[in-house]
């Protein structure tokens, strides 16, 4: 593990596959990565200051990238670079499928992402956690998909890889 920035070089992205084995695939942006709560407002009107209580966290993940047929290849090890899967083969055959998946977004830091680097998502998916392909288009040549948590689901940060 190194410390220090990173850029986007560095980040990795991985989903399992229909077969439910992690897959990588090749991703041009990815959005803003945590939680994000909704807000309302309850300010009275004796409140010098407005006030907010924070709703339940919603974690959802888009990404964006080339569109890309290749055959599916099993995730690089810790330290490695990518082993890329073809975007279209992955994100075709795991749009709508009601079966929560593994999701992970690997922060390399001044290298390719290793064991003790920042990771988001949920790393082992399991019968109700993990993530939903809820949007998955194309446009020339590039694809965008989007990820949304499955009921329950507890996404966090970590530093371990997909399983």
């Amino acid at each position: 593990m190194a410390t220090g920035r990173t850029v986007t070089r560095w980040t990795r992205f991985a989903v399992d596959g229909s077969d439910g084995t992690a897959r990588e695939i090749p991703v041009d942006s990815i959005s803003p990565v945590g939680f994000t709560s909704d807000e309302v407002e309850v300010t009275a009107y004796q409140d010098a200051v407005k006030t907010y209580l924070a709703g339940h966290p919603d974690a959802p993940i888009e990404i964006t990238g080339p569109f890309d047929n290749a055959v599916v290849a099993a995730v690089a090890a810790s330290g490695l670079a990518p082993t890329l899967s073809g975007s279209h083969t992955v994100l075709s055959a795991i749009y709508g499928l009601g079966t929560p998946l593994a999701l992970w977004i690997g922060f390399g830091i001044r290298g390719y992402w290793t064991t003790g680097d920042p990771a988001f998502g949920v790393a082992t998916a399991g019968a109700a956690n993990g993530y939903l392909c809820t949007k998955y288009t194309v446009e020339g040549e590039k694809y965008s998909a989007r990820f949304v948590p499955f009921p329950g689901s507890t996404p966090a940060w970590g530093t371990a890889l997909i399983a």
